[in-house]
Parts: C-alpha cells; sequence; structure tokens
C-alpha cells in the first residue's frame, strides 16, 4: 500500500491518501475512467501528466503521460515528457510548483489487529441529540466527552467569517451543551453587534443580552458565568435565570467577541445555574471560534499574497514567496532589467480615441506579460504603453541575462497578432522598442500592505530606461547593454552598434543591436561591414568609413540600415571638421 501526499505550496494545503494497489493518476483534468487521480489545479500540469504504481521491493514505477513537461527531483529533471522510471521509495516528485511524496505503507500482523474502528460522534448525536450536559450531569463518560469535542472541531472547522461558521457556533450552545440560548457577538466600534443566534430570531439588532456580563468578560479578558442565581437577581436580568459569556481572542490575544449562553427561569422545575463543566464547554466554543477567526485572517492575507504575487510572478516564483515571504526584503544583487515601450502611442491614442487605445493597451500588456512570466521574470510596473520587468531576484537566476533576451524576442513575435487583432484600428502595423541592461541594483518591496511593488532601483535601472529610449535614436528595435552582451555567450546573434552617452548619465556605454537566434546570412554579412566601419570611425578612419559602408546603400529596395546610414553622417560630418575635437562616443540629446 502507498501513502502519497501532494503538497500545493501557493495555499499550504496538503491532501494525503492511502493507496492500495493498482494505478495512481495525477493531471488538471477530472479522472475519465476507474482510474483513481489526484486533480492538480494550475495551467502547468497537462490534463493527464503521470502516472504510479506499485511494484515489489518497496518501488514504484513512475510514467511521464505529458507530451511537454517534465517531472523532477528537486530542479532536476527525473523523467522527460513521455518516459517511465522504476525509482525506490520514499521519493519526493514535483510537477509544476505540486510536491508529491511517495511511501511505502506496511502493517504487520500484530499491528493490523490491534487497530479499531469509531465512528465519527455527528453520526449519533448533535444536531439532533437530546443528551446535553446538564442532563448527564457532572461526569458525562468519555465517549460522550470525546463526541462533544467532536462537534467542537466541527465548529473551528467551518468557514470562518461566513454566517454558517457564526450559527454552528450559536447552535452549539442550545444542542450540545443544552442551554436555553445562544449567542455570538463581535466586538465593533460602536459596541457589541450579534452575528448569530439559536434560536433563529429575524432581526439579530434587537437580541437582548446582559450588556453587565459582557462588559466584565471583556474588562477581565476571562469567561464569566453564574453557577447559581436567585430569582431578585433573575428579575434585573430580564427574566433570564443564568448567563454564560466566553471571550474571542483574536491573534494579538485581544478580546472581538463573545460566545453566549444563556437558561430561562421558566425552563426548569429546580433553580439551576451555569455548571463548571458546561461553561468551560462555552469556553471551549469559544476558543474554536477564536481559532476559526484566526484561520480567516491568515486565509485572507494569503489569498492577498498570492493574488499579488500572480500579478507580478511567474508561477514558480509566486509558489515560492507564498512559501517565504522574507524573500522580498531588500537586498543588493545583480539583476537584469528591460523596459518597452509602444512606438508612435501618442499619434495613436489620438486616433483611436481612449476606449479603443484602452483595449489595445490591455491586449499588449497581457500578451507581454505572459511572455515576461514564462520566461520567470518579474513585471515591476506598467507606465501607460511601456512595462518595465526584472531577473534574477527575489531567487537566484543564473542565465537571467538569457532569460530576459529570450523574453523580449517573444514580446516581438507577439508584435503581428496584436497588429492582426487590431488592423482596422491601426491602419498599419504596432511597434515596439526594447532596452535591457544588466548590473547591481537595491531591489526591494516599496508599496504598501495592500498593493505591492516589488523591483530594483538605483544606476542599472536607469540606464536600462535610457537603452529603451536609444530605440529610436539608433534605429533599431532591440537593444541590450555591453554588461548583458558579456552574459550572453554565444546564444544570440548581436552586432555591436556603438559606444554612447545617453541623457543624464556621464560615462559612455556600449550598446548592442539583439538580432534573434538564427540570423541569415544577409544579416551576418552587414553586421561584419559595420562593425569594422564602426571600428574605423572610432579609430579616426573616416574615409575609409564611408568606403567600407558603401556596399549597404546600394541596396535597390529602400530598406536602408538605419545605424548605417547614422554612422556615415557622422564620419561626413567628421571629414567636414577635421580639426574639431573628436569623441568616438556617440552623443544622444534626448530620451
Amino acid at each position: 500500500m502507498l501513502h502519497v501526499e501532494v503538497f500545493d505550496p501557493r495555499s499550504g494545503k496538503r491532501e494525503q491518501r492511502e493507496h492500495i494497489q493498482g494505478p495512481l493518476e495525477f493531471g488538471r483534468g477530472q479522472p475519465q475512467g476507474q482510474v483513481p487521480r489526484f486533480v492538480l489545479d494550475c495551467e502547468y500540469v497537462s490534463r493527464t501528466h503521470m502516472r504510479l504504481e506499485e511494484q515489489p521491493g518497496g518501488r514504484i514505477r513512475v510514467e511521464n503521460l505529458s507530451s511537454t513537461n517534465p517531472i523532477r527531483i528537486g530542479e532536476q529533471v527525473a523523467i522527460p515528457p513521455g518516459e517511465s522510471r522504476q525509482m525506490s521509495l520514499p521519493v519526493t516528485l514535483r510537477i509544476a510548483m505540486f510536491l508529491i511524496k511517495v511511501e511505502h505503507e506496511q502493517f504487520d500482523e500484530a499491528t493490523a489487529s490491534s487497530l479499531r474502528m469509531l465512528a465519527p460522534g455527528r453520526s449519533r448525536s448533535w444536531p439532533g441529540s437530546q443528551q446535553t450536559l446538564m442532563s448527564l450531569g457532572e461526569s458525562p463518560s468519555p465517549e460522550r466527552l470525546a463526541e462533544w469535542f467532536e462537534q467542537i472541531i466541527r465548529v473551528q472547522r467551518s468557514a470562518a467569517g461566513s454566517p454558517e461558521f457564526y450559527q454552528d457556533t450559536a447552535r452549539a450552545v442550545v444542542e450540545l451543551i443544552g442551554l436555553d440560548r445562544g449567542l455570538v457577538l463581535l466586538r465593533s466600534a460602536d459596541g457589541w453587534r450579534c452575528v448569530a443566534s439559536f434560536p433563529t430570531e429575524q432581526n439579530l439588532e434587537e437580541v437582548s443580552f446582559s450588556r453587565t456580563i459582557v462588559n466584565r468578560v471583556l474588562s477581565q479578558n476571562c469567561t464569566v458565568y453564574q453557577s447559581s442565581v436567585e430569582p431578585v437577581q433573575a428579575g434585573s436580568l430580564m427574566g433570564v435565570e443564568a448567563v454564560v459569556a466566553s471571550p474571542i481572542f483574536d491573534a494579538e490575544d485581544e478580546v472581538v467577541g463573545v460566545v453566549y449562553g444563556s437558561r430561562n427561569l421558566s425552563s426548569h422545575a429546580k433553580m439551576q445555574g451555569i455548571g463548571s463543566l458546561e461553561a468551560l464547554i462555552v469556553q471551549l466554543l469559544a476558543s474554536a471560534a477564536g481559532a476559526g477567526l484566526a484561520r480567516q485572517t491568515q486565509e485572507r492575507q494569503v489569498h492577498l499574497l498570492q493574488t499579488q504575487f500572480e500579478q507580478f510572478f511567474s508561477p514558480r516564483l509566486a509558489a515560492e514567496l507564498l512559501h517565504n515571504p522574507r524573500l522580498l526584503e531588500g537586498q543588493e544583487r545583480e539583476v537584469t532589467v528591460l523596459f518597452s515601450d509602444l512606438r508612435g502611442f501618442s499619434r495613436m491614442a489620438e486616433r483611436l480615441g481612449p476606449r479603443d487605445t484602452c483595449r489595445l493597451v490591455q491586449e499588449a500588456m497581457e500578451r507581454f506579460t505572459a511572455r515576461i512570466r514564462e520566461h520567470d521574470g518579474v513585471v515591476v510596473d506598467f507606465a501607460g504603453d511601456g512595462m518595465m520587468a526584472m531577473w534574477n531576484a527575489p531567487t537566484d537566476q543564473p542565465d537571467h541575462a538569457v532569460l530576459a533576451c529570450k523574453a523580449a524576442l517573444a514580446m516581438f513575435e507577439d508584435l503581428p497578432r496584436i497588429s492582426e487583432r487590431f488592423r482596422d484600428l491601426l491602419q498599419g502595423t504596432l511597434g515596439l522598442g526594447i532596452g535591457i541592461n544588466t548590473g547591481p541594483a537595491l531591489v526591494g518591496n516599496v508599496g504598501s500592505h495592500s498593493r505591492l511593488k516589488y523591483g530594483p532601483f538605483g544606476h542599472t535601472v536607469n540606464l536600462a530606461s535610457r537603452v529603451e529610449g536609444a530605440t529610436k535614436h539608433l534605429g533599431v528595435r532591440l537593444l541590450i547593454t555591453g554588461a548583458t552582451r558579456e552574459r550572453l555567450g554565444d546564444q544570440f546573434a548581436v552586432r555591436r552598434l556603438a559606444r554612447v552617452r545617453v541623457v543624464g548619465i556621464e560615462a559612455p556605454v556600449e550598446l548592442f543591436e539583439l538580432h534573434g537566434t538564427h540570423p541569415d546570412a544577409d544579416w551576418l554579412k552587414r553586421r561584419d561591414i559595420y562593425e569594422r566601419a564602426l571600428q574605423q570611425y572610432e579609430a579616426g578612419q573616416w574615409a575609409e568609413v564611408c568606403q567600407t559602408l558603401y556596399p549597404l546603400l546600394g541596396s535597390r529596395d529602400g530598406k536602408y540600415d538605419l545605424p548605417s546610414l547614422d554612422l556615415i553622417s557622422r564620419a561626413v560630418e567628421c571629414l567636414r571638421n577635421p580639426n574639431a575635437p573628436f569623441d568616438p562616443a556617440w552623443e544622444l540629446k534626448a530620451k
């Protein structure tokens, strides 16, 4: 028999199951046949992803049924798509962010013979039970106590904050303990507010209760109950013979509510107050209510964090941050930063109008965000028609520069699809400029508890923004700095364009055009010619620059290489003014 535990780090939930024999499947879709299945709700899990089956000798056979996604052990690929392996137990496998622990469960005969089954208490008692604490006196049997505690746990496991949760608590005061009325009161700015009653009353705002008792609970931070009440006292309590009230504490041990119960004077032949055991059970109910409310607060915070994380981070990063939010604390580290900007946006917005402009930008940003997240990037911010993204924070990504460049190229692949969807409105094609830089930055969250804004700060970020602006002046769509180029190896075709000074930054920076991963022969030829001419320009050989670049101007298709035209123009200007001071770094006058 197998013991299987699936842990979802996004929610912190664990699902466990004992699997006796036969295959067991895992996948995003619901089971289609008789094979039992764990459903893993995630877009990165295939509809039918994995099948396990126990083998002799404490081993299992693991089959990867996905055509695209691997099964991992840690960060290592254990089983590629379409393959299977036999593994020794125990083993912990990973599908997307889900951790799946598989162990061999086996009982010997002595252990098996000692096991007994006990039906849950709610099948024999509350609701509907006629036996209460009052009817059994002060010494109920252990079995009855076990049943009552099960009901208290049931209250705790209810959906905290819902009317059913409060109503279950009030109902237990009557049907479990044997009082005549149960209330749940919560503190508010205006005093005490009744949120549930049993028997149910239509208008909770008019429910009566002893504010003297409740305020005593608040002042003493403890359960208050009446073991006996004289008739004259009962008269002062509006006909109630005995009252018990127990505080509901929040995570900071502040009283946020009260579980309140009462026994009516006319309900019983004997003048009987609240017994100590009855008060104890009310206190346990209040503790269960407090635990439920604490869980509600925690779940709300987790949901808020998860929502915030999933807006900016990839599913893998979001799951890791949900498990360890301290990763968002400020730290200095090397990052790769990407800035993008739609071309001609102001003119386009004027022509399209607000509604269609918003539709277009939303479509573009959704697609670009998906490309960033697919390559494990963090979407830092949006600004109109532009966006900023980052890699190598909050977790380490050794290939962060490569990931950023791949994401940028994927963004350009989306442009034709976006242009096609808005063809009638655009009356042309959509343009995009991207700048990428790598360097040190201070990374952290400068947002608030309600709005996360996690990102990098410093010179590296400012330079990346200026590099994006330089794409407009140099006539290329995608520029990277020399710092990024050093980390790419030979995976991409690049062209060194120039050493430039951008606005607001004194030191010159090397800029490269990132072309792609599979350049054609014509592009490689143009690159080699241009880079040779650039070396000549920087060496002061301006006439040679014109001779070297002349073949690139002989094209008859009208599609001239704009950086080459710019380089010739600069060389000609130097020939006209040979005595002027010469600086090989190009000065960009605008952002």
